[in-house]
């Protein structure tokens, strides 16, 4: 008789080739809803969240799917937590960060009346006259400072005159945060 034992969790949670295509196949068609701003990223996590109970996939068997994912791709695997910083979807050292994930979706359930989940772009403008963040979402423009705003300030319209090129020539709602305060909380 042989000694060694069987642990079946691990042969449970090992991902399997076709596990990997069908799990691949659905991650890509949602990262084309999120990109077309059809989907934001606690609709992400939902739906990570229904495909694992859908097909009874384990915490642990989604991290070893999703490491060979990223073998597949050329990605060391030993370095995952530095290539998943998404806001309640992070890694830590025994995988996912569910707790999080959870956190992060029944907030979102509570306020889902008031709040909204928006892909913004950022800028920073550092010069003699500014010092200040741009915040882009399609044609809204918010710049935040802890001084005034000069908007005399050759860089902030170049930039203002190159994003509105990119939004087509539309008119942009430029909202000034100056003179902001900020603090830990």
């Amino acid at each position: 008789m042989s000694d060694k034992i069987i642990d079946f969790n691990e042969l449970k949670n090992k991902a399997k080739d076709k596990d990997i295509d069908k799990f691949e196949d659905y991650i890509y068609s949602m990262y084309y809803n999120l990109a077309e701003g059809k989907m934001n990223m606690a609709d992400f996590s939902k739906n990570i969240m229904s495909y694992m109970q859908d097909n009874d996939i384990s915490q642990d068997k989604l991290l070893n799917i999703q490491k060979k994912i990223l073998e597949r791709y050329g990605f060391d695997s030993s370095s995952i937590d530095e290539q998943f910083k998404i806001p309640g979807f992070n890694m830590n050292s025994s995988g996912l960060n569910y707790e999080t994930m959870k956190k992060t979706i029944s907030f979102q359930e509570k306020y889902k009346s008031r709040i909204s989940t928006k892909a913004m772009s950022e800028y920073f403008i550092k010069n003699e006259k500014n010092d200040l963040k741009v915040l882009l979402e399609k044609e809204d423009v918010i710049l935040i400072s802890e001084k005034n705003i000069d908007l005399n300030d050759n860089e902030l319209n170049e930039f203002l005159c190159s994003y509105k090129k990119v939004i087509e020539d539309n008119k942009i709602q430029i909202v000034l945060c100056e003179n902001i305060k900020s603090y830990e909380y």
